[in-house]
C-alpha cells in the first residue's frame, strides 16, 4: 500500500519543524513540544484513515499566515494537541474527551499549514 502524497506532505511538514522552537505565534514552547510529538504520532498511526475519511490539511494543522494559532477560528483541529487521538471518521475526530467536528466552521480562506508558516 502506498503513502498518500497528501500524507507524505504532513509527515515532511512535521519532519521540518523543530519541536524545541514554536513554528508560529500563540502556540507556547511546552505545548509546543507535546504538538509536534503527538502530531507526528498522529500522523503516523491515524494519518492515512484521516486521509481516507477526507480531512484536508488545513482542517488539521492550518494557521493563520500572520497570527499563526493566535486566532481559533484560523487555526487547525490538532494545534495544539495536547491530549490523545482516540478515533478518526469521516465526520469527526475524538481528542481526549472532546470530538473536533469536520464541519465546525475553522476553515478560513487563506489558511496555510503551521509548516509553511513565515515561509
Amino acid at each position: 500500500m502506498s503513502i498518500p502524497p497528501t500524507v507524505l506532505e504532513w509527515s515532511k511538514g512535521f519532519a521540518s519543524l523543530s519541536p524545541g522552537v514554536p513554528p508560529c505565534p500563540g502556540l507556547r514552547p511546552d505545548e509546543w513540544a507535546e504538538t509536534h510529538r503527538r502530531c507526528g504520532e498522529f500522523i503516523e498511526r491515524w494519518g492515512m484513515q484521516a486521509h481516507a475519511a477526507g480531512w484536508e490539511t488545513t482542517h488539521l494543522f492550518g494557521v493563520s499566515p500572520a497570527l499563526g494559532t493566535i486566532r481559533g477560528d484560523w487555526t487547525g483541529h490538532l494545534l495544539p494537541l495536547t491530549r490523545d487521538v482516540t478515533e478518526v471518521t469521516a465526520d469527526w475526530i475524538k481528542i481526549g474527551r472532546g470530538t473536533a467536528y469536520k464541519a465546525h466552521p475553522i476553515k478560513q480562506q487563506g489558511m496555510i499549514p503551521v509548516w509553511k508558516f513565515g515561509r
